[in-house]
């Protein structure tokens, strides 16, 4: 399965970062197709609407349920999707670094134009490094 990875240095201490991106109501925030996503258990699901463009150039709503595990230790928030054909999942890390954090993004995807992944993977850590450097 292909495998995109891009990192980002960000202005912030390790702990703030993780506990923003960790957060559940913060991922539509960041995460450009994801209009919403709230808890839907202790478990780790996630409901979610997304919105993501088809390769036609029109953009659909879907629903559905997603996952989430917090690793507090390793800083690392993973999420995918439940049931998709894509076999979706992605991961955060985030390492210390002098002068704040270093983000790393990983996502995987069985179908996956890896321009457009490339582009948005870039697109998420910009819009984290915005958000979280100016709270």
């Amino acid at each position: 399965m292909p495998e995109f990875s891009k990192s980002i240095h960000v202005d912030v201490e390790p702990r703030r970062l993780f506990d923003y991106l960790s957060d559940v109501g913060n991922l539509p925030r960041y995460m450009p197709r994801l209009s919403h996503a709230e808890p839907a258990g202790d478990d780790g699901a996630v409901q979610v609407t997304a919105h993501p463009k088809l390769p036609d150039g029109r953009q659909v709503e879907v629903k559905g349920t997603a996952w989430t595990r917090v690793d507090e230790l390793g800083r690392r928030f993973s999420w995918g999707s439940v049931g998709s054909r894509n076999n979706y999942r992605g991961t955060f890390d985030i390492d210390p670094v002098e002068s704040g954090s270093q983000l790393t993004v990983t996502i995987v995807s069985e179908r996956a134009d890896g321009a457009a992944v490339q582009t948005g993977l870039g697109d998420t850590l910009a819009s984290i490094k915005n958000l979280v450097e100016q709270d």
